[in-house]
């Protein structure tokens, strides 16, 4: 069974359901090829500090991986007050609204797989 996870953000409150195995993997690949460098920038310094410009580097080196077609399909299984999202209308001029709802809807269902990449980069 698909679980859910609610949030708020910027007083709007979204359901998240989690995406079927099939779109999980589909989408899981895109979201990897941005997220994937970021965590090794993190791990992959013998020193363990973080490096945020490292980080925010290796994101932006492969943010285009992250369509806009690609940011609608993660945002499709989410609803803001029990209604489908109209993407267009209702991130206009909320930008920073729409990354924070990316990020939890990326940790929301790929965070076993990124759990068990740090776990690998720190044994």
């Amino acid at each position: 069974m698909r679980g859910q996870k609610q949030v708020t953000i910027d007083g709007y409150d979204y359901l998240i359901t989690q995406f079927g195995a099939r779109k999980g993997v589909k989408l899981g690949k895109k979201v990897s090829k941005v997220i994937l460098p970021a965590i090794a920038k993190v791990y992959g310094d013998e020193s363990q500090e973080m490096n945020l410009g490292a980080v925010l580097e290796a994101i932006a080196d492969h943010i285009d991986d992250l369509d806009e077609a690609t940011i609608e399909e993660l945002l499709s299984e989410t609803t803001c007050n029990k209604y489908a999202l109209d993407f267009d209308k209702h991130f206009a001029g909320r930008y920073s609204a729409l990354f924070k709802l990316l990020w939890e809807v990326i940790e929301f269902n790929f965070q076993d797989v990124f759990q068990i990449v740090a776990e690998d980069t720190t044994e």
